[in-house]
């Protein structure tokens, strides 16, 4: 399975700039802001989730490289 990983790449873009959370510590972070700013920030948390998952199905799962 190594070769198949080896030839796709993560479409997913990556900043330096930023640590990596895990979902647990960004919902932590949400948690710890202002009751009237959580909503806005859970919207654009699930927003870009969402994004993520379409970009791997798009750019990933559709390869013909995985195909069954």
């Amino acid at each position: 399975m190594a070769g198949i990983y080896d030839q796709v790449q993560n479409p997913i873009p990556y900043s330096g700039f930023f640590t990596t959370k895990t979902l647990a510590e960004i919902q932590d972070l949400i948690e710890a802001m202002p009751k009237s700013q959580r909503s806005n920030l859970y919207l654009v948390m699930q927003y870009t989730l969402n994004s993520c998952h379409q970009l791997v199905e798009d750019q990933i799962l559709s390869r013909e490289v995985f195909a069954g």
